[in-house]
Formats: C-alpha cells, structure tokens, sequence
C-alpha cells in the first residue's frame, strides 16, 4: 500500500503545471514513476515524454472512456488539453464530460487512484524467481584494470538503483576476450566480492564467459540504490587482448575506467573506444588519439550515457618486453 501511495503522490504532482508539456519533465518524475517507465537520468525530456505517454496509455487501456478521457486531459495529454493551468484543463473536462468542475476533479482523484494500483498491480513480483538480469539498472560503473599484479585484475564498483520492489538477487557477468590468434582456449577467471554483496552461485558459458549470482544485503524497494563492488582475477596465465570494453547490457547512466600498466612494460599508445560496434573489437587495432600516461602509468576516461550493445573503453599497443631492473 505505501508504494501505490507514492505513485500516487507522484502522478499527482506530475498532472500539476504543464502536466507532460512541462520543461525539464525528467526533473519532475519521481523514483517510482521514473522506474515504472525505465526512465533514467540521462534520457533527454523528448525521450521520457514518449516513454511516458506509451506506458501511461497502455495502463489505461482498459479504463472507461470517461476515465481515460480524465487521466489524458489532467496530464495535458489530450488534444486541446495544453494549457498551463491544471484548472484549466479541469474546466475542459467538466465541458467535456458535461459535469460540473468538482465532479471533473473528483472524476480525476478516482481515474489517477486506479492508475496507481494498475501500475502497482503489473510491476508486482509474481509467484515465479525473479530474474536477477531484470529490475534494476546502473547509476554508475567505476572500473579499476590493474597490468601491474602478478595475475590481470579487475575491480568493478557498481551503484545500482531498483526498478522493481523486493529486488534481493542480481547478476554479474564477465568474458575474457579471444587473444588475436583465437588460440586462447578455455579461461580461468575467479571472482570474490569485496563489499556490498555475497556471491551465491556461478558458473562459465562457454569458454570465455561467466555468470555470477550476488544476494544484496537486504531487499531493495523500487528507487532504492545500492553500491557493492567486485574483483575479477585471470588466473590461467594465458595472454589477453590489449583491451577492456565495457558493452552494457542493462542502462548504465556513467561509467568511468581507470588502467594501471607496469611501468617495466608501459605500452607504445593507448587510445579511447567510444560507441564502437563489438565486432570490431575483433579487427586488427587501428589506434586513435594517443592518451598520455600519468605519473603513476595510468590512464582514465569517463563516459556518460553508454548505449545498449555498444562497447566502450581502453586500447593499446603493447610494448617490448623491458628486462626488469
């Protein structure tokens, strides 16, 4: 009951003003509303008023005309209902519906109430397991790649945000890359948590590929985030490509990657793979601009809003092996 509340404290202030008409609409969605629909932080106000209408349309659908009519002309979704007053849009209504004003608002109180429960009814768990790839995306992903350990490791910190109640159980996913000369065989890769979650079960797909089940430390309600962090260490001393992508596969709002090399091997050039098709990745490299190496011979870049299915990251060269000093 207390989240339909809040969707319907929500949805309330949404139909205020200019309704879905408003400037910076995104500012004005609230968690719940903003998770029903996957709206996120970096989706432009073109997109989340598109979004917006789409859902709102389909959890109506089966309304009385009368109360679609109320929902449509409240949020200034109808024709002819964009006006900048939410009394105004109540005067159209009553003249359509040939009722007085305060049977129009009453009519809008009792449409947006069933609006509330129909999106909580369709976003509830049902009986099944969820699905731990379903119900939550990624505020920000931070990405530490360390060359200068005995073995490659890789940290991942990720804050998460809930778009479904009761979230208890996500995935974590990881693929070692062929080498070049697709002769690399089966990968060895182990995973531990260092904070913010429990590894309950993994697996490999394949050769290259691994799947990981992580139970959060309590469930998360629809808008909570949640920050935990995990390492991944190659332990079959086999040769990787010079590279780490990220390619999401749930939204990602930011993400930012931080390499650190070994200075005894610093590399010839590295440069930045932004949008860039995962095919490709299996091309002989074409550097880009070089990125320079910092004093502690690491490289970082930040990128915002990463896209579905495109992969995004670091290259490089490696050099000669230097005989260590």
């Amino acid at each position: 009951m207390a989240h339909k509340d809040g969707l319907l404290r929500e949805l309330t202030t949404l139909r205020r003003g200019w309704g879905v008409e408003a400037e910076r609409l995104r500012s004005r969605l609230g968690p719940l509303v903003s998770g029903w629909c996957e709206i996120h932080r970096t989706t432009s106000d073109r997109d989340a008023r598109r979004v917006l209408r789409e859902a709102i349309s389909a959890a109506i659908a089966d309304f009385p005309a009368d109360d679609r009519l109320a929902v449509n002309v409240a949020l200034a979704i109808a024709p002819g209902a964009q006006h900048a007053l939410l009394s105004d849009r109540i005067g159209i209504l009553a003249e359509r519906l040939s009722v007085s004003e305060r049977t129009a608002r009453r009519r809008i109180d009792r449409s947006f109430a069933r609006l509330a429960a129909e999106i909580e009814a369709g976003t509830r768990p049902g009986d099944g397991v969820p699905d731990p790839d379903k119900g939550w995306f990624v505020k920000r992903l931070k990405v530490l790649v360390r060359l200068d350990t005995p073995e490659p490791e890789v940290t991942e910190e990720r804050l998460i945000v809930a778009t479904t109640d009761d979230l208890g159980r996500i995935s974590a996913q990881f693929t070692v890359p062929r080498t070049y000369d697709d002769r690399d065989g089966e990968r060895h890769v182990a995973a531990d948590a260092r904070h913010g979650a429990r590894i309950s079960a993994g697996h490999r797909e394949g050769q290259r590929h691994f799947r990981w089940l992580l139970d959060l430390p309590r469930p998360l309600s629809r808008g909570d985030s949640h920050t935990y962090s995990l390492v991944f260490r190659l332990q079959d001393g086999r040769p990787t490509r010079p590279s780490y992508v990220f390619v999401p596969l749930v939204t990602c709002e930011s993400f930012t990657l931080r390499v650190r090399f070994d200075p005894r091997r610093p590399p010839r050039v590295v440069w930045r793979l932004d949008r860039v098709p995962p095919s490709v990745l299996a091309d002989p490299p074409q550097p880009g601009p070089a990125l320079p190496l910092d004093g502690a011979c690491e490289v970082a870049q930040e990128f915002s809003a990463p896209q579905l299915g495109y992969a995004y990251g670091l290259r490089w060269l490696p050099s000669e092996d230097i005989p260590p000093v």
